[in-house]
């Protein structure tokens, strides 16, 4: 159940996958991330804009603490991170965060480790929620998510400048990508979504706890 018993039930389990594992995050593993190679998508230093937490009526609920887990193939290379963050004791949701290394994007590692997540996060942790934001123009993410399960609860237009990265919109191969972006002669903005996934509708898609 969620309460005082989370992260420590969180602490002692490890989850194994077909080709994944998922295993509580170790101070070591924060310097491994940093020597992660860079992105070649140029438009990936967008995809992470920080979205800003909009206080409500029930404030008194919500935890500010941050709970990770590494992402690692089953030989131990670690490829990822989960998070939860926006803790929320009283609706029994949070909000997700997941990052891949560069080489492991686009295999189904994300996916796989995501499924097995969730139904770690439903079942033992005890949530009846979790939402999550992404970059509408990052489609492979998008499509993850609604194969998971996940629904569209609306959308945000958020700041960006002038980055540099945005001319490349102007070249023929990237126009497909106009339409998440707005611009004026001194800022831009980037869309981002806003969806959600429950305990309720992952049961009902079939998926498991553990």
């Amino acid at each position: 159940m969620i309460g005082g018993g989370v992260e420590q039930e969180a602490e002692k389990r490890e989850l194994l996958g077909e080709r994944v594992k998922i295993r509580p995050w170790r101070r070591a593993d924060t310097l491994m991330q940093e020597r992660w190679p860079r992105y070649s998508e140029p438009f990936s230093s967008l995809w992470n804009i920080p979205r800003p937490y909009q206080a409500d009526r029930d404030d008194q609920f919500w935890t500010g603490a941050t709970e990770a887990w590494a992402i690692e193939l089953r030989s131990g290379t670690l490829i990822g991170r989960l998070s939860l963050r926006e803790i929320d004791r009283q609706r029994q949701s949070a909000r997700l965060g997941i990052s891949l290394a560069q080489p492991y994007v686009g295999q189904g590692l994300g996916g796989e480790a995501l499924r097995l997540f969730l139904a770690y996060y439903f079942g033992s942790l005890g949530y009846q929620r979790m939402v999550l934001d992404v970059a509408a123009f990052n489609r492979r993410a998008v499509r993850c998510y609604q194969r998971l399960g996940f629904v569209g609860l609306g959308s945000e237009w958020r700041h960006i400048g002038n980055e540099p990265v945005l001319r490349l919109l102007d070249e023929e191969q990237y126009q497909h990508l106009r339409p998440y972006f707005r611009r004026n002669r001194f800022d831009a903005q980037v869309e981002f979504y806003e969806m959600e996934l429950t305990r309720e509708a992952w049961l009902a898609a079939g998926g498991t706890l553990i």
